[in-house]
């Protein structure tokens, strides 16, 4: 500390005192009599050091009281002692000193601090003192006991731990609180800077140096930092550290003094905050947040390449209606454990919102990317059990590639999910690719959507049913023995809408409720039109997947019924493998009912599903339509023929009635004769027929 000063102002701004004259602290010291050493101001330092030798801001009391005649030392030792021993709170004595080989008189007046071993002392060269002066000096020195007290307050009464490290000497001390807290043995201690690293867990004690570096150099008179330290109870509390300090007139750091933060409650808060912000709360996945984060970052680098899947469940919207939203949140978390298992080695999972995930991963060709998904889809092909319910779940999948299908995160979101909408009902659970002419194609779907909606709303304008012809033979006479009733859709503002186009914009935009009653209503009215005309005929209606998940439908099926005055056993309802295989207890709850109603349940499309012959097992099924996979050139197909034989026996055994689907040539129907089929369907009889003309081609056939 050679050549530094003592500083009126430090100790008043440190103690917080204003309103204290400078011209009464020219001259000033404070003495360390532990020590034995003073700290002097510069103008009293050109009193008491000598010229020759350098001046010093420092000296010890011995050669302070050289300076002073015999009779004043020993006045200045017994003021000391009455300071020591506190018997006095101050003291004011003129003394005489020996400078230059002449004696001056000045004027000492010395004060105890509050902390232990320091006294404050005041020096006035002109002994010309006024009565004002001496008021001020009182005030002065209340002022400063004040302060003191209310140092002490504060650092008894604050939560913080304060802190004070003189690197000069490397020691810190902590206010007594953080003794309680940091594994220390007492609030004072050395090797300071080795001690305080010490409580620091490691991972953080980069963060504690890095950020102490700009004020070891010099640059900066502040720290700050949070990191984290070890406790005397062995846990570990995150801590904020904030100080000032003071350097030398070359940069170089003396002390430092300030406070630490318990911020743990803080940082468990925002860890929250981030979790919400960052994580799916339901299935701990990343979120939508959490992509676009990640995604920004992994596509800095231009060279980067991999897909984007876009993964919804198929028909989740039926599980949250029948079983509600606690089993679906179990389906959720299903499904969220089979893609972590089953696409493995990815890039990150994530959930949007709903049943909508996101799995990013390396792969880039589609051949790479579908054989990666084989297992996940294998899996998923398979029925389980959850909380006592048998269902399946099913995926739909659409990939967006990057570069080539987008280099942002909402381009390669949105492109996944037009590719994902894009799928028909034909390619359902498959993984579907996004294309630019897609972009056309959604275009329209949007737009038919919002045509049929407007034509539902109008009392279902532009729609109207055909019907096709069944076919029944007896004795090899072929007679009418009902009809399907098919939906058609003409609207002069779409022109060239597919039936497949029609049915797959109705299910996914969840008009297919609304339109499939329409279709049960005016079937079951035009079935009693051919009964009053005196034709015993039955009516197929086909069902969707989530009308077989509409809990009113039965009841609305019965009332129909009873206002039309139709027995239910005139009616076949047809269901597909899709309509079946989201939850088989539900399908197999409505097939039940319609039997206990007294209608007729076909199994639809049969053969070209994974599970037909478990149906077949499992649900009370009074008909059988074989796909017309399977009746095309059957006459040239021994496999064919060999699995129509035995699904006919089989039907046969278990009462079910066999219905052979796209018989269009007279070859097919020799042949389904000739092996016994007893119902057919197809163009080789009809096409579907509007109201009028199948009511007039079954009053020609009597």
């Amino acid at each position: 500390m050679n050549n530094e000063y003592f500083n009126i102002k430090d100790l008043t701004e440190k103690l917080q005192i204003s309103n204290i004259p400078d011209e009464l602290f020219s001259e000033a010291f404070l003495l360390d009599y532990e020590k034995n050493t003073l700290l002097m101001s510069r103008s009293m330092a050109e009193v008491f050091t000598d010229t020759d030798h350098g001046r010093k801001g420092h000296i010890s009391l011995d050669e302070l009281l050289n300076y002073f005649t015999a009779a004043s030392r020993s006045v200045f030792l017994h003021d000391l002692a009455l300071l020591k021993k506190r018997k006095q709170s101050k003291t004011d004595s003129h003394l005489d000193i020996i400078k230059d080989g002449t004696i001056a008189n000045i004027l000492i007046v010395m004060l105890p601090l509050e902390t232990p071993g320091f006294i404050l002392g005041i020096v006035h060269l002109n002994f010309d003192l006024t009565h004002e002066h001496n008021l001020q000096l009182e005030e002065t020195i209340r002022q400063l006991r004040q302060a003191e007290t209310v140092n002490q307050l504060i650092l008894e009464g604050s939560t913080d731990y304060i802190y004070q490290l003189d690197l000069v000497n490397n020691v810190c001390t902590f206010s007594p609180k953080a003794v309680d807290v940091l594994p220390l043995e007492s609030n004072t201690f050395s090797n300071a800077m080795d001690r305080l690293l010490g409580f620091i867990i490691p991972e953080d004690r980069s963060v504690f140096l890095d950020s102490f570096a700009p004020f070891l150099s010099g640059k900066s008179k502040y720290h700050r930092a949070e990191y984290r330290v070890k406790t005397k109870f062995d846990t570990v509390i995150w801590i904020r550290c904030q100080g000032k300090g003071i350097h030398d007139e070359n940069g170089n750091p003396l002390m430092i003094a300030g406070s630490l933060i318990d911020i743990t409650e803080q940082k468990a808060y925002e860890e929250r905050l981030k979790n919400i912000l960052y994580y799916d709360i339901l299935t701990g996945l990343k979120n939508r947040n959490c992509f676009e984060k990640d995604m920004k970052k992994h596509l800095e680098d231009p060279s980067a390449t991999g897909s984007v899947l876009c993964i919804d469940i198929h028909n989740f919207k039926i599980f949250n209606e029948i079983f509600g939203r606690d089993f679906a949140n179990k389906i959720l978390i299903e499904f969220t454990r089979i893609i972590n298992l089953y696409i493995s080695d990815n890039l990150g999972v994530y959930r949007l919102e709903g049943d909508e995930f996101l799995v990013h991963i390396r792969e880039n060709t589609q051949e790479q990317i579908l054989e990666k998904l084989i297992p996940f889809q294998m899996y998923l092909s398979r029925e389980r059990t959850l909380e006592g319910h048998v269902i399946f779940i099913r995926a739909n999948i659409g990939v967006a590639m990057y570069p080539q299908n987008g280099r942002t995160s909402e381009e390669l979101i949105q492109n996944a999910n037009m590719a994902l909408l894009m799928r028909s009902k034909s390619n359902s659970h498959q993984t579907v690719f996004f294309r630019s002419e897609n972009l056309d194609s959604l275009n329209k779907k949007y737009i038919l959507e919002r045509v049929l909606r407007q034509d539902v709303a109008d009392g279902m304008k532009n729609f109207h049913l055909v019907f096709q012809p069944v076919i029944e033979v007896e004795n090899k006479t072929a007679k009418y023995h009902g009809a399907e009733a098919l939906l058609r859709y003409q609207t002069p503002d779409l022109e060239g809408i597919s039936q497949e186009e029609l049915i797959e914009t109705l299910e996914y935009s969840g008009l297919i409720l609304n339109v499939g009653r329409w279709v049960v209503k005016q079937s079951i009215r035009e079935c009693k039109n051919w009964h009053k005309m005196g034709f015993d005929l039955y009516m197929n209606i086909n069902i969707s997947a989530q009308q077989v998940s509409d809990k009113d439908l039965i009841s609305y099926i019965r009332k129909c019924c009873q206002d039309a005055d139709l027995e239910p056993k005139w009616l076949v309802f047809e269901l597909t493998e899709t309509s079946l295989i989201n939850n088989f207890e539900i399908a197999d709850q409505f097939c039940r009912d319609l039997r206990e109603m007294g209608a007729g349940v076909a199994l639809d499309d049969f053969g070209t599903g994974y599970s037909s012959f478990t149906y077949l097992k499992k649900l009370t099924i009074s008909q059988i339509k074989i796909d017309r996979e399977y009746i095309h050139q059957i006459s040239k197909d021994s496999y064919n023929q060999l699995f129509l034989k035995c699904l006919y026996d089989l039907g046969s055994n278990l009462g079910v009635k066999i219905c052979a689907e796209g018989v269009e040539t007279e070859e097919t129907y020799q042949k389904m004769l000739e092996m016994g089929v007893p119902l057919m369907q197809g163009f080789y009889f009809n096409p579907p027929l509007e109201s009028e003309e199948f009511r007039r081609q079954i009053s020609m056939s009597r």
